[in-house]
């Protein structure tokens, strides 16, 4: 009987479970590493020391924003229906609320899966009138890109869609 346990311990100790995707920022062969003091001014201010910034908007496109803050545990959405403002700014609509650990775990594997992401072979064509930014933050280390319109990597794009369903936008 103590041998059946033991082995079925040891078959359990190695695994038939598939390993999560990572919850800890890519650290070979990705996209370079963006110092914090190099992103744009005018976001600083709303910047976690750990989470996830993104945000857009254009010249017809109102602005959005949604920040998960890891080290606060809170997911944050802005919005404004006037097209033509900052996404920076102080937004008609917003709301803060708690992060769930399941959207934590949840959203911090999509934001390393888009920091982990190849780019692009061609750069993208710049769309003037929107905008998007994606910032993963982990103290003074960032990823930060920046679509010039949509962003179109697979990836990051469907990490946009679920940070923004996650802060109800």
């Amino acid at each position: 009987m103590r041998a059946g346990a033991a082995i079925l311990l040891t078959l359990m100790a190695c695994g038939g479970e598939p390993t999560a995707p990572s919850t800890t920022p890519p650290t070979t062969g990705t996209r370079p590493v963006t110092p914090r003091a190099e992103l744009p001014a005018a976001i600083q201010p709303l910047l976690p020391r750990h989470g996830v910034y993104v945000a857009g908007g254009g010249l017809v496109s109102p602005p959005w924003r949604v920040v998960v803050d890891i080290d606060a545990d809170t997911i944050y959405a802005g919005s404004s229906e006037a097209a033509n403002a900052p996404s920076y700014g102080l937004l008609e609509r917003e709301a803060t609320k708690a992060l769930s650990p399941r959207n934590e775990t949840h959203l911090m594997q999509m934001a390393y899966a888009a920091w982990g992401e190849p780019p692009p072979a061609e750069p993208p064509n710049p769309i003037a009138d929107y905008d998007e930014i994606f910032v993963v933050l982990e103290g003074e280390d960032t990823f930060y890109l920046q679509g010039f319109g949509p962003i179109r990597q697979p990836v990051a794009a469907q990490a946009i869609v679920e940070l923004r369903a996650a802060a109800g936008l």
